[in-house]
């Protein structure tokens, strides 16, 4: 999509003058109204809130009369996302107001001035205004995916000032589907990666919506009534919480916990991910008595051989009573997570159990069945035992790529891991992370009365597996992925279902997708692989950020969100970072996925400073995908 250079600013009744070819001044015109006031068709609208250091969203689709109030900023967008017309960007000083029917918008700045800016129908641009560019091969269609999503789908669920305003539990509040009867918040699966996509993104304002999420998980897992704290399933619009949610299988002989401790688990990734973006210890000082609540749980549902008693572990409608090989290796990372932030507070012992924790999981996992995980006769990780002692394996994506990549597996159990991966590459990479490889082979009393719809690829499976190929280093399979959702997504106006392609085994209707329509998880997933595992940009304990390219080829990329500010250039000479940044910033790079020797350089970068690393041979030759 070429770069918008429209006429004129959009229909005002200020005077509008032209600052650059996609920037305007407008004045208002002296009159007994105050303020200029905006006209345009009917269209997403996305009006911020600001109050001191406090952003909040209230954005409306434009399909039913509304009236919002905010400040600081609005967003016009036209109705259909491949329209040539522009998007506006209105920033003025005083409070802004959307009045709008199903044919028409108006916004009105109280204020003398205020700047509107042009941008594609949907912006390459985060919420703030900071824009992106990926200047690399064939890049515009993940560009385009990238805006498309996040407008469409990752702003719209944030409904803390609109639909959940007066919820009992608005702050935090963010839904996970626009166009079904879902319509609670799931922070006991979902906000991992509603919060992960958030992050990605890197705007101030996200951030902010990412901090009032955890805060809700935090407190509802204090207010638990059973003082267990658990994450609840969902929270409803009416104050109702789901703590204990029981399904049974098809057949109606089992029975399991959904989520027991997934989003116990997840928040304290979460808290890491905040912390590491932020630094603010005041913040974590205030919180760690929360998060070490939320660890309890998973303490609790341990034995006394380091096996964790999860139940199911994010997938709704597989019924898993026992003890999941994914979990165990999820929360032991996370315990590692918890533990460098109990480091930073000085609370030495602390840490130290949490790494002990971690390291029992660890251990329980690398051993053989039937005390522990790994199969010895098939030579990789079960799924799961359960409560009976009969172990369920229908060759579990996760289950396998999650101990190798946290160092939980020994070295063997690695190279068979990776052996696995390679071997069951083509039902792995169904669109483009697939559950396990056998899914024909689930049972009646394995899949959940629900239906079979979690035996296929689902966003939140895609997230670790994206996050295995980082570790990998390889790039061109997570290029792979990136386009094969980015052309999803444009089939279908960028508007994503919950779950792809398993029209081959279950549901054969010729319906690519199935379960919610209209649904967050692949929007915030794609942008976190983007950015995090392919971009490699991402915030870390030890610097500002941390850069870890796996792209693939030369080009540049300029990231002009607020956790990002910088560019980088890839050429065959080598690797050049700008900090683009008004102020001084620590880096740590690692371009061993670039052909560079392993190990992190750390720099140290003042505002419009560069620095350029060698690296031997072509940036192109890299890695193959498996065939």
């Amino acid at each position: 999509m070429s770069p918008l250079a429209p006429a004129s600013a959009p229909p005002t009744d200020g005077t509008a003058t032209r600052v650059d070819e996609h920037t305007w001044s407008v004045a208002a015109t002296p009159g007994p109204c105050p303020g200029i006031r905006f006209d345009a068709p009917s269209g997403p609208t996305v009006l911020l809130d600001l109050h001191g250091d406090e952003r909040h969203l209230l954005p409306d689709d434009g399909t039913a009369p509304v009236e919002l109030s905010g400040s600081g900023a609005c967003w016009l967008l036209p109705a259909d996302p491949r329209s040539t017309e522009p998007a506006w960007h209105i920033v003025g000083a005083g409070t802004i107001e959307l009045s709008c029917d199903s044919r028409h918008r108006t916004v009105t700045v109280h204020s003398d001035t205020a700047t509107v800016t042009a941008h594609h129908a949907r912006p390459h641009a985060d919420v703030d205004g900071g824009a992106f560019t990926l200047d690399l091969p064939g890049a515009e269609p993940l560009a385009d995916a990238l805006a498309g999503f996040y407008w469409g789908t990752v702003l719209p669920c944030v409904v803390e000032r609109t639909t959940a305003a007066g919820y009992p539990d608005a702050s935090g509040y963010v839904i996970s589907t626009l166009a079904d009867k879902y319509v609670g918040t799931y922070p006991d699966v979902d906000h991992e990666f509603q919060i992960k996509g958030r992050m990605a993104w890197g705007s101030g304002t996200d951030l902010d919506v990412v901090r009032r999420m955890i805060d809700l998980q935090l407190r509802m897992m204090r207010e638990d009534p059973q003082q267990m704290w658990r994450d609840p399933c969902a929270v409803q619009p009416d104050g109702d919480r789901e703590y204990h949610v029981r399904r049974n299988s098809a057949d109606g002989t089992e029975n399991a916990v959904m989520f027991l401790v997934t989003g116990n688990v997840e928040v304290l990734e979460s808290a890491w991910l905040y912390f590491a973006r932020t630094k603010d210890i005041g913040w974590l000082r205030e919180r760690i008595g929360d998060l070490e609540g939320a660890a309890s749980c998973v303490v609790d549902s341990m034995d006394p051989l380091g096996r964790l008693w999860s139940d199911v572990y994010y997938e709704d409608q597989v019924i898993k009573d026992g003890r999941e090989t994914m979990a165990a290796s999820l929360a032991a990372h996370s315990f590692r997570l918890l533990a460098d932030l109990e480091d930073l507070l000085g609370r030495d012992e602390r840490a130290r159990s949490y790494r002990d924790l971690a390291a029992r999981l660890a251990a329980s996992l690398r051993t053989p069945l039937p005390t522990g995980y790994w199969d010895e006769k098939e030579q990789r990780f079960t799924d799961w035992v359960d409560r009976s002692g009969r172990v369920h394996d229908h060759v579990h994506l996760l289950a396998n790529v999650l101990p190798a990549m946290f160092g939980h597996a020994d070295a063997a159990q690695t190279e068979h891991v990776l052996a696995l991966v390679d071997r069951e590459l083509d039902e792995f990479q169904r669109f483009p992370t697939f559950l396990a490889a056998r899914v024909q082979d689930y049972t009646d009393a394995e899949i959940g009365d629900g239906g079979p719809y979690d035996l296929c690829a689902a966003g939140r499976y895609w997230c670790w597996d994206a996050a295995f190929w980082s570790w990998r280093g390889h790039g061109p399979m997570l290029r792979q992925q990136l386009d094969t959702v980015a052309a999803q997504g444009a089939r279908d106006d960028y508007v994503m279902g919950e779950r792809y392609d398993m029209d081959h085994v279950y549901y054969v209707d010729g319906s690519d997708w199935h379960g919610a329509a209209h649904y967050y998880e692949y929007p915030c997933v794609y942008a976190w692989v983007l950015f995090a595992e392919y971009l490699g940009v991402r915030a870390t304990l030890t610097a500002d950020l941390r850069i870890a390219p796996r792209v693939s080829g030369t080009g540049s990329v300029t990231l002009g969100q607020r956790a990002y500010q910088l560019t980088y250039r890839i050429d065959e000479d080598g690797f050049e970072l700008v900090n683009d940044a008004d102020h001084a910033r620590s880096f740590e790079i690692d371009l061993s996925a670039l052909g560079a020797a392993a190990g992190t350089r750390a720099v140290e970068l003042a505002p419009g400073e560069s620095v350029r690393i060698a690296i031997p041979g072509p940036a192109a030759d890299a890695e193959e995908v498996p065939a």
